[in-house]
Order: structure tokens, then sequence, then C-alpha cells
């Protein structure tokens, strides 16, 4: 539970790192000031979601359905073992399978 709290604050400061990194490195270069902000908050916005997703699909348990070529999944966090086999349970027997072509 810990984890999930500090996570979001650890990928701001990554991404901010990344983005300062960056904006010093364009000013030197003498780009304007503009597209110094642009960069730098595309860079700070797209380095924080990827450090926040792949700290979550780290941590997350994926229950897949069973059926061959059904591609529906279920991806839970913080979950106690009752409501992890409850989502178990559901992946295996959800009504609408999407059953994806096989070569």
């Amino acid at each position: 539970m810990k984890l999930h709290r500090l996570l979001f604050p650890a990928a701001a400061t990554v991404g901010a790192g990344v983005a300062v990194s960056y904006a010093v490195r364009l000013h030197a270069c003498k780009v304007p000031v503009m597209d110094v902000v642009a960069c730098v908050l595309a860079l700070f916005a797209t380095v924080t979601t990827a450090v926040h997703h792949l700290v979550e699909s780290a941590t997350a348990t994926t229950h897949r359905c069973r059926v061959d070529g059904c591609d529906f999944r279920v991806r839970i966090r913080t979950s106690d073992p009752g409501e992890s086999r409850r989502w178990q349970e559901a992946a295996a027997s959800h009504p609408a399978h999407t059953l994806t072509p096989r070569p």
C-alpha cells in the first residue's frame, strides 16, 4: 500500500529530472523559450506516465480467459486472495469471448 502512495511522486521526480536535463541542453543551443517549454512539458508527461505504467505493470496481477484464442484479461492491484480468486473466475467464465484468428 505504501508503494502505491509513493508511485506518482517518484514517477514525477524522474520525469522532472529528465525534463530539466533536456531544458538545460536546449537552452545551451539557443532554442526559443516557447519551444523549450513545449519540449519540457512533453518530456515530463511522457516519462512520468511511462514510469508509472511500468511500476504498475510490474506489481499487478493479470487473469486471462482460458478459452483458446480469447484475448480477454483482467489486471488488478492490491487485492486480497479472495478477491483475486473471484476475478480469476470472472475472467474464466465471461460471456463475450473475443477470439483472435490464429495463423
